[in-house]
């Protein structure tokens, strides 16, 4: 089922006034290729990035002045897939919260933004597993592409982002993005997402490329691995076969067959 009406999305972009250049060209085509079904709305300033939470708490602000449906946020250094707004003209009927995954880099290895459900009496997200096709309602995504719906801020009182901060060690306990699908939670909120609608990551590199170019180097590796021991065995067969000969031409062995070797008596 799709949507019924043309939405309005307001185009929530936090940034310091910098983007990464493939953005702005998949945005343009975005436009192009949905702006028949899809009113984009364009804010009249930049909010600039003095804090990720401020930024996003001033956008929704500048948002809800307006009249739109829904806002899109998209970080600055996400390119979104190409078909990211089939989550809106395929799907917007559905959620109320949507996202798109994308590749971070955490605890030394590269994983994907979204996460699962919240267990019974849990304050955090585990990562959610990311298959290559299908849709499904998981316990939140990454802010870095992110759809909601203006009826979610009536919902969830300000500030909607902040981070939380240990009282004495002022280490950071709960960023801003995964604070809000907690909120999300509380509320019975989960995340629609389109698996198969993977953006790009820019962090000097792309992490999505990253990615698959170590999974496509890990899989020639074990092809050449795999090439190298079945060539050891080969030879391990030939001295084997080699060994048997020796020992029945010394008369220590009768005879050898598959299930072993018969001593000459």
């Amino acid at each position: 089922m799709t949507m019924s009406k043309r939405l309005k999305l307001y185009m929530g972009f936090p940034s310091i006034g910098t983007t990464v250049t493939a953005q702005n060209f998949q945005i343009r085509n975005l436009e192009k290729q949905y702006g028949d079904k899809i009113e984009f709305v364009w804010p009249e300033k930049c909010t600039f990035r003095i804090m990720h939470d401020f930024a996003r708490n001033e956008i929704i602000k500048e948002f809800l002045a307006t009249d739109c449906d829904a806002i899109w946020f998209l970080d600055s250094d996400v390119v979104p897939h190409h078909n990211v707004l089939d989550l809106i003209t395929e799907h917007g009927d559905k959620w109320e919260v949507a996202g798109a995954p994308y590749p971070i880099f955490m605890n030394g290895k590269i994983n994907f933004a979204i996460y699962q459900p919240l267990e019974l009496g849990a304050r955090s997200l585990k990562l959610a597993d990311l298959p290559k096709s299908g849709q499904a309602f998981i316990g939140g995504a990454a802010t870095g592409c992110l759809f909601i719906k203006r009826e979610v801020f009536s919902k969830i009182p300000a500030p909607w982002f902040e981070f939380v901060y240990d009282k004495d060690t002022r280490e950071m306990k709960i960023g801003e993005d995964l604070g809000f699908c907690m909120k999300l939670q509380d509320l019975g909120i989960n995340t629609f997402v389109d698996y198969s609608l993977v953006c790009k990551h820019y962090k000097n590199v792309d992490l999505l490329d990253m990615n698959n170019y170590a999974i496509e180097f890990a899989n020639e590796r074990l092809k050449a691995f795999d090439a190298e021991v079945k060539e050891q065995d080969k030879g391990l067969i030939a001295e084997n076969r080699g060994l048997k000969q020796l020992l029945v031409q010394a008369g220590v062995v009768k005879k050898t067959t598959k299930a072993g070797l018969i001593l000459a008596s």
